[in-house]
C-alpha cells in the first residue's frame, strides 16, 4: 500500500457492501455503477488486496473485504461524530459577544434590536460599550465594532449592513438670521457650522455629494462636541447648520423644528460591522450580524424614495 485510501473510495466500498449490490449502491449514492466499480477497483489496487467475490449475479466479501469494512465503518462513525461536534460548536449561541458602537446609533437601534435577539437567543450575552471615541477592536477585546460612516482599516473585515446618508440642516431660527446657504463653499467663511468629533470622523472637512460631482469643505465651526445628540440639541437652538445622519434628524425635519440645507448634498455615511476573524469560526457573531442587517432593513429610514425627497420641501 503506497498512500492511505481516499475517504470516498471508503465512503463507496462501504455503501456497497452493506447493500451488496453495485448497482444498489449506485442508486443511493447517485452516481452510475461504472463509477461503484471504478472506485471500488482502485481501492483494492490501493490496499493490494480483493475485496469483493464477483460473479455473474451477486458479490460477496471476501475475508480481506469484512476486515476493511469493520474498520471502514467505525472510521466514517468517528468522522460523522467529529462533523457533528463541530457543527454544534458553530452552531451553538452562547457565549458573550463585546460590541461597541456610537452613543447615539447604540442608542437608538442596537438597543431594542439586542433586546429582541436575546428573545430568540437567551444563552448570549451581550458586552455593549457605547462610546463616541474610536475603537481598537484588537487591544481592546472588541469582538464587533458598529461603524457609521468614516474610514476602516484594510486590517479588519467590514460588511456593510445598511445604507445611510449625512444631511446637511438647520433651524428656521438660523435660517431666518442667516439666510440659506446657496452653495456648500458658503460652508467654509460665510456662515456658521457645529462639527461633530465622533469616532472615527475628520471633525474639520465634510466631503459632500451631489450626483457623480463630490466637494470637501473646511466648515466655519465655532462649536465643536464628540457627541452628535449635543450636536443636535445645538442645532435646534439656532447655533449653525449640522452635517448629521437622516436617522438621527428624521423627526426633527418631519415636524419642522429643522430643515434641510442644500438638499441636494449629502455624505454617504453607511453602516458596517468591522470584525477581525470569520464568521464561518464564530456562530455568535454570524447571528448578531445578519440578524442586526434584517433588523436595519426594515427600520432605519429611507435614503432614496419619496419620503426621502418630500423633506427637501420644507
Amino acid at each position: 500500500m503506497n498512500k492511505l485510501p481516499l475517504l470516498e473510495d471508503i465512503r463507496v466500498f462501504v455503501t456497497a457492501a452493506r447493500l451488496m449490490s453495485f448497482s444498489q449502491a449506485a442508486e443511493q449514492l447517485l452516481v452510475s455503477p461504472a463509477y461503484i466499480s471504478k472506485r471500488i477497483k482502485l481501492l483494492e489496487e490501493n490496499l493490494g488486496q480483493t475485496l469483493f467475490f464477483r460473479n455473474a449475479r451477486a458479490i460477496q466479501l471476501t475475508p480481506e473485504g469484512k476486515i476493511v469494512l469493520r474498520s471502514s465503518e467505525r472510521l466514517l462513525e468517528e468522522l460523522e461524530r467529529m462533523q457533528g461536534e463541530l457543527q454544534a460548536c458553530r452552531e451553538e449561541i452562547s457565549g458573550e459577544l463585546r460590541i461597541s458602537c456610537s452613543t447615539g446609533f447604540g442608542s437608538t437601534y442596537l438597543n431594542p434590536f439586542i433586546l429582541a435577539l436575546r428573545a430568540d437567543y437567551p444563552l448570549l450575552g451581550i458586552d455593549l460599550t457605547l462610546t463616541d471615541r474610536s475603537v481598537d477592536i484588537i487591544s481592546e477585546n472588541i469582538d464587533l465594532d458598529i461603524c457609521i460612516g468614516g474610514t476602516i482599516s484594510d486590517q479588519f473585515i467590514a460588511r456593510r449592513l445598511a445604507r445611510n446618508s449625512r444631511v446637511l440642516c438647520a433651524s428656521p431660527a438660523y435660517i431666518q438670521k442667516y439666510g440659506q446657504p446657496s452653495l456648500p463653499q458658503e460652508l467654509e467663511q460665510k456662515h456658521l457650522c457645529i462639527a461633530i468629533k465622533e469616532r472615527n470622523q475628520a471633525p474639520a472637512i465634510w466631503k459632500l455629494e451631489h450626483q457623480q460631482e463630490s466637494m470637501t469643505i473646511t466648515p466655519n465651526s465655532k462649536l465643536m462636541v464628540n457627541n452628535g445628540e449635543v450636536a443636535k440639541q445645538w442645532c435646534l437652538s439656532g447655533e449653525g447648520i449640522l452635517l448629521r445622519s437622516l436617522w438621527s434628524v428624521l423627526p426633527e425635519l418631519q415636524s419642522g423644528k429643522l430643515v434641510r440645507v442644500l438638499p441636494q448634498w449629502h455624505q454617504g455615511a453607511d453602516v458596517f460591522a468591522v470584525y477581525s476573524r470569520s464568521l464561518r469560526n464564530s456562530a455568535s457573531l454570524r447571528v448578531f450580524i445578519e440578524n442586526l442587517e434584517k433588523y436595519l432593513a426594515t427600520h432605519l429610514p429611507p435614503i432614496f424614495g419619496d419620503e426621502y425627497n418630500q423633506l427637501d420641501a420644507h
